[in-house]
């Protein structure tokens, strides 16, 4: 956890369906998430399956996420037990969520998980979240951060950059 003398939670409940659970270590589950070409086109901007990310790749970007924020994985009830489809990370500067597993996307479940990051955000005295850099073609993430009152402040190429007072 990246913030001093704040106390990440273990669970952080949504809804009754929907929850975030503190990442716990075990980058396994979302390997997949991100050998999804979607998924890594939308987060990284990068084309093909030739730099597909290995579960190297994934641990590095977990261990970097858990000591610079709070990650989460987003949890969903299915069958009597809840089960990761995604994950976020509460930080100030550009906050990345992802949604993997393809069933759940476009559903409402991102931005109800974003309202609960940024309620967080605010308890723990963020003011601000800036630098939310999103790709043009990235039309459903423009609109969940826009949805939200994210304000685009700058283009950079194809990059779009949100903030958010709080």
């Amino acid at each position: 956890m990246a913030f001093n003398r704040v106390q990440q939670p273990s669970i952080l409940y949504i809804d009754r369906e929907i929850r975030l659970r503190a990442y716990d270590g075990d980058h396994q589950v979302a390997i997949p998430w991100y050998q999804d070409e979607t998924v890594y086109h939308n987060s990284e901007g990068i084309f093909g399956s030739a730099d597909i990310p290995d579960a190297e790749y994934v641990r590095g970007m977990y261990e970097y996420l858990s000591t610079h924020g709070e990650l989460y994985f987003i949890e969903i009830l299915e069958d009597g037990e809840f089960m990761p489809i995604g994950d976020v990370t509460l930080k100030a500067e550009n906050p990345p969520i992802v949604i993997g597993v393809p069933k759940y996307r476009g559903v409402g479940i991102g931005t109800k998980v974003m309202k609960a990051i940024l309620r967080r955000a605010k308890e723990i005295g963020i003011t601000k979240i800036y630098g939310s850099t999103i790709y043009d073609y990235n039309i459903a993430s423009q609109r969940l951060h826009e949805t939200l009152g994210f304000e685009c402040v700058e283009v950079r190429g194809n990059e779009r950059i949100y903030e958010l007072e709080l």
